[in-house]
C-alpha cells in the first residue's frame, strides 16, 4: 500500500460480498450502481484497479480515462469485453477466470444436446396434449452412434469432447476457425464443411470477434443434415439467428438450443421464438453455485498485482 493511502479500486458490476470484503483489506473499494459506459467513466479516473463481469466493455476510452490504472479484472473465463491493445499500450495488467464455469457450461450444453436428441420437448409437449401410443415408434440413434461436432475449441469444447467420449463413446470432430487447437488429442481435426455436413450434435464454442461475426450463416447452415441439431452457448453474435430461424421452418435441420443471443433479452418478436424444434435458456450455462464461487476469484490476482506478485491468472495481450 502507499503510504497511508489506500488503493482506488472500482467494481463495475455485481461482486461476491466475500471478494469486495478482501478486496477492502487493500484499498477504498467503489462498488458502481450501474456498468453503463459513462457510469464507468466517471468512476476511473483516480483508480488503480476495474474489476468487471460480464455486461460491462471496457473500452480505449475507459482505459484512457483511468491514467492510474494498473490492472483490469474480469469475473468470467473470457476477456472479449476489453479493449486488449489498449491495456497493451499502457502496460495494464487484465486478469480473468479461465476455468470458470467450464465444467457447469459444458454440462449445460450436453443437457441441451441430449433433450434435442432425443426429442424430449416434443414428446413432453405431444403427451401434455394428449397423445402417448401414437409417439411410441423407435426415433432417434444411441449416442456412440452420433458424431459430436465442435465448431471452435476453447476449454468447455474440450471439456465436452472429453465428456461424449467417456460417457458414450461418441465419435468426435472438430474444427476451428482461429486456429486454436486442443490441450490433448481430442476426436478428428476436420474442415469446415466436412464438419457441418458430418456432426450429428454441433456445439459451438466461438469467441465474439469481427471475423466470427454470423460465422453460422443461412449459406453453412444449410450444410447441416436435416437430423442434426446444434447448440450455441458461446457467444450470440456468431449465429446468424434469423437465418437459424427459417432454417428450422424449413426443416433443414432437427432442432436448436440457445442459451446466448447477440441482443439480450431477446427481442419479444424475433423470430427464432416462433421456430420449431428449439430451446432458449437466459444466458445461464455457466450459472452454478459452484462456478459463482470460483468465478470471484480475480480479486485474489488484483490484490497479487497491486501488492507488487505476479498474478495466476494473467491473460495474453498483443504485442505492439
Amino acid at each position: 500500500m502507499r503510504g497511508k493511502k489506500p488503493y482506488r479500486i472500482v467494481v463495475a458490476e455485481p461482486y461476491a460480498p466475500e471478494a469486495i470484503d478482501r478486496l477492502r483489506t487493500i484499498g477504498e473499494v467503489t462498488v458502481l450502481e450501474d456498468s453503463a459506459p459513462q457510469t464507468i467513466l466517471s468512476a476511473v479516473p483516480d483508480c488503480d484497479a476495474l474489476l468487471v463481469r460480464s455486461k460491462a466493455h471496457v473500452t480505449a476510452r475507459i482505459i484512457e480515462g483511468a491514467p492510474r490504472l494498473k490492472v483490469i479484472a474480469r469475473a468470467s473465463s473470457n476477456i472479449d469485453h476489453i479493449d486488449l491493445r489498449a491495456a497493451a499500450r499502457r502496460n495494464i495488467h487484465v486478469v480473468y477466470a479461465p476455468h470458470v464455469a467450464v465444467t457447469s457450461t459444458a454440462q449445460f450444453a450436453m443437457s441441451l444436446l441430449l433433450a434435442l436428441h432425443r426429442r424430449i420437448p416434443n414428446y413432453d409437449r405431444a403427451v401434455r396434449e394428449g397423445h402417448f401410443e401414437s409417439l411410441r415408434g423407435n426415433a432417434g440413434r444411441e449416442l456412440g452412434r452420433a458424431r459430436l461436432g465442435l465448431l471452435g475449441m476453447d476449454p468447455v469444447a474440450e471439456h465436452l469432447g472429453r465428456m461424449f467420449r467417456s460417457a458414450f463413446a461418441s465419435p468426435v470432430l472438430w474444427y476451428d476457425p482461429l486456429g486454436r487447437k486442443p490441450s490433448e488429442l481430442l476426436g478428428a481435426t476436420v474442415g469446415l464443411d466436412e464438419l457441418l455436413g458430418n456432426a450429428d450434435l454441433l456445439s459451438v464454442h466461438l469467441p465474439a470477434q469481427p471475423e466470427t461475426k454470423s460465422f453460422l450463416n443461412a449459406e453453412r447452415l444449410a450444410k447441416l443434415q436435416p437430423a442434426a441439431v446444434l447448440v450455441n452457448v458461446s457467444r450470440g453474435s456468431v449465429l446468424d439467428l434469423t437465418a437459424l430461424a427459417g432454417a428450422l421452418k424449413k426443416g433443414q435441420l432437427a432442432g436448436a438450443g440457445l442459451d446466448v443471443f447477440e441482443a439480450e433479452p431477446l427481442p419479444p418478436q424475433h423470430p427464432i421464438r416462433r421456430a420449431p424444434n428449439c430451446l432458449l435458456t437466459p444466458h445461464v450455462a455457466g450459472s452454478t453455485l459452484d462456478a459463482a464461487d470460483d468465478r470471484y476469484s480475480v480479486a485474489e490476482d488484483v490484490i497479487r498485482i497491486l501488492t507488487g506478485e505476479s498474478p495466476l491468472h494473467p491473460a495474453e495481450l498483443p504485442a505492439g
